[in-house]
């Protein structure tokens, strides 16, 4: 979790985190919007869950929340810094994900829905970025995107078999 240094006290949450709306939520955390907290939140995601969950489910966790954390780090907050707040829990056979931030609004209020590229279509001719949420969508189940009262929050679904 990122942290930040307050006079030379001892290193602190940013912001505490609230109780989790699931009592059995495996996951919790609150992460500065920045590239360098994002990757040390996956690298502590990555240890919290070694050995608890199924080496596939842990690595799309992994990947889809890179996805999704980078995006709202150069996207909703710019690159200007803020809050996201990341929950996990668990339920029969899936886990239920949910990431709120601050920033910015998804264009049009809604996820982006990219088109798989042609499967015949020369590397040189692949466009240059949009493949993020092709990957999140392709690996999530439920996904759905909400704006209410200054917050997104996107919600998704892992299965774990």
């Amino acid at each position: 979790m990122a942290a930040e240094l307050a006079f030379g006290a001892p290193q602190r949450p940013a912001r505490p985190t609230p109780p989790a709306p699931c009592p059995d939520a495996i996951l919790h955390l609150a992460l500065q919007a920045d590239s360098l907290s994002v990757r040390h939140v996956l690298r502590v995601i990555r240890a919290r869950l070694a050995g608890g969950l199924p080496d596939a489910a842990a690595d799309t966790l992994e990947l889809v929340l890179a996805e999704i954390l980078n995006n709202i780090v150069e996207h909703a907050y710019r690159d200007e810094g803020g809050q996201i707040e990341v929950l996990v829990c668990p339920v029969p056979g899936a886990l239920l994900c949910r990431i709120t931030d601050q920033g910015r609004a998804m264009p049009g209020d809604m996820l982006p829905h990219p088109d798989r590229p042609q499967p015949d279509l020369a590397v040189a001719d692949l466009p240059e970025g949009g493949f993020g949420w092709r990957i999140v969508r392709d690996l999530v189940g439920d996904l759905h995107y909400r704006r209410e009262a200054g917050s997104n929050t996107i919600r998704f679904r892992i299965t774990l078999d």
